[in-house]
This record gives C-alpha cells, sequence and structure tokens, in this order.
C-alpha cells in the first residue's frame, strides 16, 4: 500500500469521530507531545535510579567509615584529631546522610568526653539543618556543646529555629531548653515566657514539672516587680 493510501485511511478512521478530527488536524502537535510524555516518563525513571545509586553509594561510604576509622579511634588506635580529619575529608553528602547522623551524635559525645569539645562543635555544625527530625537532635546536642564553650548566645541562635513552625518536634523540650538558656543568660522575663509556655500547654509532660522548678528561680524576681 502507498504512503498516500495509508495516509487517506488514517484520515478517513480519524474522521469517523469529532475527537478523531481534532488529532489528525493536529496530529504533529499531538505526536510531539506524546513523544514529550514518553521522554520526561523515561527521564524521572532514570532519574529515580541514579537517587538509588547515589544513596547505595553513600550508604556505603558511611559503613567503610564507622568500620574502619570510627572502629579504630574507639579502640584506641586513632586520636580525636585523627577523626575530625577522616570526617572533614568525607564529602558533603556523605557527612550529612540519614544514616551518618546517628553516628555523628555518638562521635560528637566521644569527642565532648575526650576534651574536644571546640571539635564536637566543628562536628555538629556540618550536618546541622539535614533533616527535619535529625536537625532536631544535631541541634539539641550542639547546644549542649556550645553551651559548654560559654557561647550561650549561639545555643539559643542554634535551639530557636526548632522550636518555630506548626510542625516543630518536641516544642515542650525545645522551649524548656530555650527557658533554661535564656535563664543562665539573665534574660529572666525570656525565661519565664518559655517556662509558662510549656506549663500551659504541656501540663501533664515531666517539662512542665522540671518548668516549674525552673520558675521558683523566678519567683522572688517576679514578686520585686
Amino acid at each position: 500500500m502507498s504512503d498516500a493510501a495509508q495516509t487517506q485511511t488514517l484520515e478517513q478512521t480519524l474522521n469517523k469521530t469529532d475527537l478523531g478530527h481534532v488529532i489528525y488536524e493536529n496530529r504533529n502537535l499531538f505526536f510531539g507531545l506524546v513523544v514529550l510524555v514518553l521522554l520526561s516518563a523515561t527521564g524521572f525513571s532514570l532519574w529515580r535510579q541514579s537517587q538509588k545509586t547515589s544513596a547505595l553509594e553513600t550508604s556505603v561510604k558511611v559503613f567503610e567509615f564507622q568500620s574502619t576509622v570510627w572502629s579504630e579511634v574507639k579502640a584506641g588506635k586513632k586520636t580525636p584529631e585523627d577523626l575530625m580529619k577522616a570526617f572533614e575529608a568525607l564529602e558533603s553528602s556523605v557527612q550529612t546522610a540519614p544514616v551518618m547522623i546517628p553516628m555523628v551524635l555518638e562521635m560528637s559525645k566521644f569527642l565532648v568526653e575526650k576534651g574536644s569539645v571546640a571539635q564536637a562543635d566543628v562536628m555538629l555544625s556540618k550536618v546541622s539543618g539535614a533533616h527535619p527530625v535529625s536537625a532536631f537532635f544535631v541541634a539539641l546536642q550542639r547546644t549542649a556543646v556550645l553551651e559548654k564553650l560559654g557561647k550561650i548566645d549561639e545555643a539559643i541562635a542554634v535551639l530557636e529555629p526548632q522550636a518555630q513552625g506548626k510542625d516543630a518536634f518536641l516544642p515542650a523540650r525545645t522551649s524548656l531548653e530555650l527557658g533554661r538558656l535564656y535563664l543562665v543568660k539573665g534574660e529572666k522575663a525570656k525565661a519565664q515566657t518559655q517556662f509558662d509556655y510549656v506549663i500551659n500547654t504541656y501540663p501533664n509532660n515531666e517539662e512542665a514539672k522540671l518548668a516549674k522548678l525552673y520558675r521558683q528561680q523566678l519567683a522572688p524576681v517576679t514578686q520585686a516587680q
């Protein structure tokens, strides 16, 4: 059958319906869109596959770091300085990988116990804000490290964002810690605001009991005012 005959047959077939007629009249655009959709679907599939491959490669690198460097440091075969050097040599995507975060929390605690508090802060600062939930635990631990370093303002700056938004994680704990830091800094009005929030919003939580104890330290000042 000739090309002309094939074209005539296609036209006759499509023209039997209104939709078919529209498709035929706009066949170049229609088939172009089909090709675009197919290319987009193929591209998305390839992207998802590359993401899985990248995640697997990252997990392997994290495991290698854990089984070599971190294991040797815990065994006393490497120093905290060796640990920091090896960690900083990792790619950013590996440092902030979800599977790395629990190890980072463990390593930073180890550094603090060894007296390398500043190094612990450096390590935690590299992974802060990596992921919503893990970011909370990183921020909480970094806050404690910064407090040890006497950097109360920085500790507050790290923790404050965790108390913002409707989806704040463990808001009672965050506000309690903020109140305590404000109290350490001497900003008693701000401390009272945080403690009152915990007591009034989460009256049955353990944090509310602790907030009341902290409030007792503010009572004489409140009465004097």
